[in-house]
C-alpha cells in the first residue's frame, strides 16, 4: 500500500509437516496476480515467528490484535516456542476453514487450512481469542468484474496495484477472502456469527484441514465462526479505504 515505513518479517518458507502446496493457478507464479510490485524495503533481520512472539511478550495482554490471511505457520511455531503467547492477544482473526460448506482445494478443506493442517490445529487449538472467516461467510463477499474495474478509476499507486491483483485472480467466482477479518478489525457490524467449539482434522487423508466446529459446551464459550456478511456494505468499505491509500 506505499507504506514504506512498515516493517516487514519474512516468515516460514514451508510448512510444518509435509511439502509447499502451490496456489498458482490462483493467485500467480508470485502471488500477486503478476501485479510485480516493487519491494518497498528489505525484510528485517528478525524472523517473523519471533517477531510476532517478542510483540505479544512485551505488550500489555489483550492490546494486540493479529490478523492471519494465509497458512498459520508462523503463528503456531509462536505458540510452539512460547506455549500461551496467542491467548496475550485481544483477538486472533484468521481467514481460514470451511465448516459448513465445501472446500474449495479439497471437498472438505479451504487452501489456507490444508497447506499447513498441523499449524491450523495448533493455532485453533490454542484457546485464543479466536475469530474465524471461513468460506462460510467469505464465499458471500463476491466481487463482479465492473466492481474490480472500477478500481484502475481511483487515484493512487496501491489502488492500480489492487485493480491488477484482482483483475489476475484466476478463478471463475471472484471472492474477497482475506478482506473479511480486515474489514471486521475496521467494522465488526458488517459481519455476524455464532459460537462453536473449533478442531482442525490434521492427520492425513481424504479430509486434512478439514475445519470441525460443535455447539460449545458448558462453560466452554468457544471461538466466534463467522456466517453472514453485508458484501454491499463490504466492497463499499474496501474501494473508499483503497481510495485512501497513496
Amino acid at each position: 500500500a506505499g507504506a514504506s515505513s512498515v516493517p516487514v518479517y519474512a516468515g516460514c518458507a514451508r510448512p510444518l509437516a509435509q511439502p509447499e502446496p502451490r496456489s498458482n493457478l490462483v493467485h500467480g507464479d508470485d502471488g500477486l496476480g503478476g501485479a510485480a510490485l516493487p519491494l518497498q524495503r528489505p525484510p528485517e533481520a528478525q524472523h517473523a515467528v519471533d517477531f510476532i512472539a517478542d510483540t505479544l511478550l512485551r505488550a500489555q495482554p489483550g492490546t494486540i490484535t493479529l490478523i492471519a490471511v494465509g497458512p498459520l505457520t508462523n503463528l503456531a511455531l509462536a505458540e510452539i516456542k512460547h506455549a500461551g503467547v496467542l491467548r496475550r492477544a485481544k483477538a486472533l482473526l484468521v481467514m481460514g476453514g470451511a465448516a459448513f460448506r465445501r472446500g474449495n482445494v479439497t471437498p472438505h478443506a479451504e487452501f489456507n487450512f490444508w497447506a499447513d493442517p498441523v499449524a491450523a490445529h495448533v493455532v485453533v487449538g490454542a484457546d485464543a481469542p479466536l475469530t474465524v472467516f471461513g468460506l462460510d461467510v467469505t464465499e458471500q463477499a463476491r466481487m463482479s468484474h465492473e466492481w474490480i474495474e472500477s478500481l484502475s478509476e481511483l487515484p493512487g499507486r496501491s489502488a492500480q496495484a489492487a485493480h491488477a491483483m484482482l483483475s489476475g485472480y484466476q478463478t471463475k467466482e471472484h471472492l474477497l477472502h482475506d478482506a473479511c477479518p480486515v474489514a471486521y478489525a475496521i467494522e465488526p457490524a458488517l459481519f455476524a456469527g455464532e459460537r462453536h467449539r473449533l478442531s482442525v482434522d490434521w492427520q492425513p487423508g481424504e479430509t486434512e484441514g478439514r475445519l470441525l466446529a460443535s455447539l460449545p459446551q458448558g462453560d466452554d464459550g468457544g471461538a466466534l465462526l463467522m456466517r453472514r456478511v453485508d458484501g454491499t456494505r463490504l466492497l463499499s468499505l474496501v474501494r473508499e479505504r483503497v481510495a485512501q491509500l497513496p
